[in-house]
């Protein structure tokens, strides 16, 4: 009897301890600010990578800011020592982060200004270079599981802008987030670029002599309240804002063909509740903005189409830079052109 208690109780331990291992706990750090969409869609995600995995996995998402932004998420991407476990096993990067993870992206291309012209561009390029951006993650160890629409940036100026040349004799922030990269590409354009941090640029808007231009999307444009001190928007979505989220490749890999497949759809639907949200974002601050006192600045077919042509052709400078690739420049051009029938 005793012989058969033990082994009883042996088969239990080793059925708990196993449940025990068999739980695995994901911690993501996330650029998204908590109560965003991105809170709620990555609660949503978090369930349903439970259920599809018969409670295997739980999900924490973590705030990157408390982790020193995004280049601090890097660094705790990697184990501290050899063979220990990193602090976390992926992220919800903007293009800065991506670009640090893997720089053979050359994730930065895709900010090229006017390169987009709608969201169904977006999404064909980036399902055309996939394999090239995913080939690149993976090399550091990483799998790309999802690309999330933030918004679309807007110029918001001092004056009108009608014209390339009425842009560039604006002041302006391009940076954002700290990236001097992408303003100092477009100085090599020709812009007149400042770097600013981000608690002073309204005080520098405000002050003779200081930011007379700001690219940036519209909710943050009328949450930071730099539409009263710009009020012109030039009303042409420029360049896309996505964020990425990436995850440990030999996770990623110890899920079943069959988890990996529903949980990839998982991360489609939420692209797609990302996208509807995004469009209902823009419109409304657009909206909130023109209500505040700012004039939209529509072009009309010919302002547009010069516009589009210098930008193009100032693109081609900022490739000097290094931070746009001229020839993944071009190859995105190239797929556009065909998709546009040019």
């Amino acid at each position: 009897m005793k012989i058969k208690q033990l082994i009883l109780s042996a088969v239990i331990s080793s059925a708990v301890l196993f449940s025990a291992a068999a739980q695995t706990t994901l911690k993501i750090a996330t650029i998204a600010p908590s109560r965003s969409v991105w809170d709620i869609e990555s609660k949503r995600i978090s369930q349903e990578w439970s259920q599809i995995t018969n409670g295997k996995v739980k999900m924490q998402f973590m705030n990157a800011t408390a982790m020193g932004g995004e280049t601090g998420v890097v660094t705790k991407l990697n184990a501290v020592r050899p063979g220990q476990k990193a602090p976390i096993d992926g992220a919800v990067f903007t293009n800065i982060g991506i670009g640090a993870v893997a720089p053979d992206t050359k994730i930065f291309t895709l900010c090229a200004p006017f390169l987009f012209r709608n969201q169904e561009e977006v999404d064909l390029i980036y399902e055309t270079f996939k394999p090239q951006l995913s080939a690149a993650l993976s090399e550091k160890g990483y799998v790309l599981m999802g690309k999330f629409m933030v918004g679309w940036a807007y110029f918001y100026t001092k004056k009108p802008v009608h014209t390339i040349e009425e842009l560039k004799s604006q002041k302006l922030s391009v940076g954002g987030m700290g990236l001097s990269d992408l303003s100092d590409a477009f100085k090599m354009a020709g812009y007149k670029c400042e770097d600013v941090p981000a608690n002073k640029m309204l005080q520098s808007m405000k002050t003779p002599g200081g930011l007379e231009g700001f690219y940036t999307i519209p909710m943050y444009g009328y949450a930071g309240q730099y539409y009263k001190e710009l009020p012109y928007i030039l009303n042409i979505p420029l360049c896309p804002i996505i964020c990425t989220f990436i995850l440990n490749e030999k996770i990623w890999n110890s899920f079943s063909e069959e988890e990996k497949a529903a949980m990839m759809e998982s991360i489609k639907k939420c692209e797609k509740n990302f996208v509807e949200e995004q469009k209902n974002a823009d419109k409304e601050y657009l909206e909130l903005s023109e209500k505040g006192g700012c004039t939209l600045v529509n072009l009309s077919d010919s302002e547009l189409k010069a516009f589009e042509d210098a930008l193009r052709q100032d693109t081609i400078s900022m490739t000097q830079s290094g931070i746009i690739d001229e020839k993944f420049y071009k190859d995105i051009l190239a797929v556009l052109k065909e998709y546009r029938g040019e």
